[in-house]
């Protein structure tokens, strides 16, 4: 009796980016289309998991929606259908994680250290991955169809359990359209730059009056 699992990327939110919340609506939208035409023949969704949020049920979804308003729709729209929100992360395994990766992230001068800082980090991320398998084999029955909103496409997926990728085209579409963002507010800094750099050699000049004296 087959185990299926859709995995979905939970896509980072930019608040404040202009433009942004109707691509992001476009994606989800995309994925709710997909995951309801596979509905159709594979069954409802009865068991989601989240990356990164600890809990279940509805604390889990509040969670979500303070990370990602779209996302936590996308939730609630299951869970209205009949799903549940199952717990997946080990608070204590994810904090321990995320330390080690702002530690990762320091400017780290000495080679022992930074030996010690990767070495806990790969560990530390062993465990949760094991963490993870586990709590989706354990939670996911037989004929059950589930979810997992994935940050990374590398989450750990067990072993006999049928994997979906959730990718629509406005997925590519979305990452496309940051792609433009970061150049074009790249651009503006590098004008920003040389206008500030010809302000700044204009006013030396005007300073001196563009005349060289003898001293």
């Amino acid at each position: 009796m087959a185990r299926s699992l859709f995995i979905i990327r939970l896509v980072q939110t930019f608040p404040g980016l202009e433009g942004y919340d109707a691509v992001l609506d476009n994606y989800w939208s995309a994925v709710k289309a997909q995951v309801e035409r596979h509905a159709m023949t594979s069954g409802p969704v009865k068991r989601v998991f989240v990356e990164t949020v600890t809990g279940r049920g509805e604390d889990a979804i509040v969670q979500l929606q303070q990370m990602n308003a779209q996302g936590a729709s996308f939730v609630r729209g299951l869970v209205a259908n009949g799903a549940t929100v199952e717990e997946f992360e080990n608070a204590e395994l994810l904090a321990e994680l995320i330390d080690w990766g702002q530690c990762a992230s320091q400017s780290l001068m000495s080679d022992k250290v930074r030996e010690v800082v990767q070495a806990g980090q790969v560990e530390a991320a062993g465990v949760r991955d094991d963490h993870l398998q586990k709590r989706l084999n354990d939670a996911i029955q037989d004929d059950d169809v589930a979810v997992v909103l994935a940050v990374s496409p590398q989450i750990p997926i067990p072993d006999r359990i049928e994997r979906f990728i959730v990718s629509p085209p406005e997925l590519d579409q979305l990452e496309r359209w940051l792609r433009a963002k970061m150049e074009e507010a790249r651009r503006e800094m590098m004008e920003q730059a040389q206008r500030q750099a010809s302000g700044e050699a204009a006013e030396g000049q005007s300073s001196s009056g563009g005349l060289w004296t003898p001293g």
